[in-house]
C-alpha cells in the first residue's frame, strides 16, 4: 500500500497486529481504506527521492485517531475529522487503537493546477461536517469498488469529482494550518518549562519530557536541533546549576556532596562530580571550599 511503501511501518504489538486494506486507483488519484490495530509510520529524509514525494494524502478518520508530527508541528485527527499528510516532507504518524481510515492520495501537479499549496497544510484539521461526511462516503465506496475497470471517460469524471471535493475541504482548512515556527516555539517553551519544574527528579529523561508534551522523542530532538542546547543538556545543566547554588550557600553547608547531588536531581555524587567538572573545570569540594562558582560556569550552567 502507499503508506507502507512510502514510510517505515511498525506495530507496538506485532503478534497482535491485524490490518486489512482496500485500494483503488481512480485516474491519477489513489484511494485506500485501512482498517488496522495500532500502528506507526515514519518517513525519513532517505525516502524523499521516491515517487511518493509528489503526493498529498487527505486522511479521513472513520474511527480511531491519527497523531501526526511534521514540519515541527504535532496535531491529532479524531473520529469524524479530516487531516493532511505531505509525503514531500519527513513525518511520524501513529494510528491509535483499532481504527478505520480513508486515504485519498492526490498528486501535487493536480493540486497545483487548482492553485493549492500542498506544503502549507501542516496542522490543519477539518471537523465533522457536510463536506467531510460527503468525502467520507465517497472514499469509502470508491476504495472497495471496481471503478478501475471502467471506461476512461467515466474515470476522468469520477477523478475530477474526488479532486474537487478534496480541494473544497483543503480550502476550508487553509486558514487552520498551524504556523510551524509558532508551533515549534510553543513546544520548545513547553519542554523548557517541564524541565524547569521537574529537573530535580532523578528519573527525568528526554523520553519523559516528550511524553509530557505528547510528542515523540525524535520530534523533540529535531525541535531543539537549532538551539544552543539539547533537551538532555538542558536537564543536565539545570541540575548542575542547582547543585552549584547549594554548594556555595552557607545555609546548606551541613549537606554532604551526595545530598547536594540528590537534591539537584543526580543519582549520586559520582555523576554529579563528573557533570560539575565538565561544565566548570572544578570539583564540588573545591567550589564549596572557595565558596564561589567559577565565572565560566555562571554563564553556561
Amino acid at each position: 500500500m502507499t503508506l507502507s511503501v512510502g514510510a517505515q511501518v511498525a506495530a507496538p504489538r506485532p503478534h497482535r497486529f491485524r490490518a486489512t486494506l482496500r485500494a483503488n486507483d481512480i485516474g491519477a488519484v489513489r484511494v485506500n481504506r485501512l482498517r488496522t490495530s495500532a500502528v506507526s509510520a515514519s518517513r525519513t529524509s532517505a525516502s524523499l527521492a521516491d515517487p511518493h514525494s509528489e503526493l498529498l494524502a487527505v486522511v479521513v478518520v472513520q474511527s480511531g485517531e491519527v497523531t501526526v508530527e511534521q514540519q515541527q508541528t504535532c496535531w491529532r485527527v479524531g473520529s469524524g475529522e479530516l487531516g493532511f499528510l505531505d509525503f514531500g516532507e519527513t513525518f511520524d504518524v501513529a494510528l491509535a487503537g483499532r481504527g478505520d481510515y480513508l486515504f485519498a492520495y492526490l498528486p501535487r501537479a493536480v493540486l497545483a493546477a487548482r492553485s493549492v499549496d500542498a506544503g502549507a497544510l501542516a496542522g490543519a484539521v477539518v471537523g465533522d461536517g457536510p463536506l467531510t461526511r460527503m468525502l467520507r462516503g465517497v472514499l469509502g465506496q470508491f476504495a472497495e469498488s471496481d471503478l478501475g475497470a471502467g471506461e476512461s471517460s467515466e474515470l476522468a469524471l469520477v477523478e475530477h469529482a474526488v479532486v474537487d471535493l478534496c480541494v473544497a475541504l483543503i480550502r476550508a482548512a487553509s486558514g487552520r494550518a498551524a504556523d510551524s515556527a509558532a508551533s515549534g516555539n510553543l513546544n520548545r517553551s513547553r519542554a523548557i518549562e517541564f524541565v524547569e519544574n521537574n529537573f530535580t527528579d532523578p528519573t527525568l529523561t528526554v523520553a519523559r519530557v516528550a511524553s509530557a508534551l505528547n510528542v515523540s522523542s525524535r520530534y523533540l530532538h529535531k525541535l531543539f536541533e537549532g538551539e544552543k542546547h539539547s533537551v538532555y543538556e538542558l536537564i543536565r545543566r539545570r541540575r548542575v546549576a542547582r547543585g552549584l547554588d547549594l554548594l556555595v550557600d552557607p545555609t546548606h553547608a551541613h549537606l554532604s556532596i551526595g545530598q547536594v547531588a540528590c537534591r539537584s536531581g543526580f543519582v549520586g555524587s559520582s555523576q554529579f562530580g563528573r557533570a560539575v567538572r565538565q561544565l566548570t573545570g572544578s570539583t564540588p569540594r573545591v567550589i564549596r571550599r572557595e565558596g564561589t562558582v567559577p565565572v565560566s560556569a555562571a554563564g553556561s550552567a
